[in-house]
């Protein structure tokens, strides 16, 4: 059995499609390809992949990672040539690296998530660049606790964010400000951008709305050697 990690991104209209679509998407963009990929065996066979972690619909990202199985080693770069063929405008395949026989699939992998936020209007924004840093040293730098009241499929339960923001930080470029986070991601507190700058926004008495906010997400990251690094890290090439 072989294992491969393949690395994309999503952007462009491409962000508007769901995550079951993206799944079909890429069962028929590797029926296409003819890659040797294994199938589940019984009455239903179907291809072997695994995803790491949704994307939200409106969201695009650089870091994106499916797992197949293969039955025969192909050479990973004419496994990209082939797969790229495939795509779409909108998704382009950035990796196809195999992975060691004892390592765990992408969604058990996941860890963390890096994501880049702007402001969709920058001429209206309306807090300076110093104003946000202040809020931030408020809100996250000089914060013990961010105790907040998160809603789940089982109801509501107190949380802290604290110690799930892993990093969080304000700039400004040519295109205007942006905010970098670094979130705890994975079946077991999974963070999204939009509940931080939620809470982050009320110190500052503004209830901001998700869709006021072009989010990236950069890449997703694993734990290696109580380290994270990126999943695209892990594997090589043949």
């Amino acid at each position: 059995m072989l294992k491969v990690r393949i690395k994309f991104a999503k952007t462009g209209c491409m962000k508007y499609v769901g995550h079951l679509d993206i799944m079909r998407f890429f069962q028929k963009a590797i029926r296409r390809s003819q890659l040797p990929i294994r199938y589940s065996e019984g009455f239903n066979p179907h291809q072997i992949m695994s995803f790491a972690a949704p994307l939200g619909v409106g969201l695009t990202s650089e870091g994106e990672y499916l797992d197949i199985d293969l039955k025969e080693e192909v050479p990973s770069r004419e496994a990209l040539c082939r797969l790229r063929e495939t795509m779409v405008d909108g998704m382009e395949v950035l990796q196809f690296r195999y992975l060691p026989e004892d390592a765990a699939n992408a969604m058990a992998s996941v860890a963390a998530a890096s994501y880049r936020l702007r402001y969709k209007h920058p001429q209206q924004f309306p807090f300076s660049l110093e104003q946000l840093l202040e809020a931030k040293c408020q809100f996250y730098d000089d914060a013990v606790t961010i105790t907040i009241v998160k809603q789940t499929k089982k109801g509501q339960r107190e949380l802290d964010l604290k110690p799930l923001i892993y990093d969080f930080s304000i700039g400004s470029d040519a295109e205007g400000i942006y905010f970098d986070l670094l979130l705890s991601t994975g079946s077991v507190d999974n963070i999204k951008p939009e509940l931080v700058m939620q809470h982050f926004f009320a110190t500052l008495d503004v209830v901001p709305d998700d869709h006021e906010f072009f989010i990236h997400r950069i890449d997703l990251l694993t734990r290696l050697n109580e380290d994270l690094c990126s999943l695209g890290e892990i594997g090589y090439d043949k």
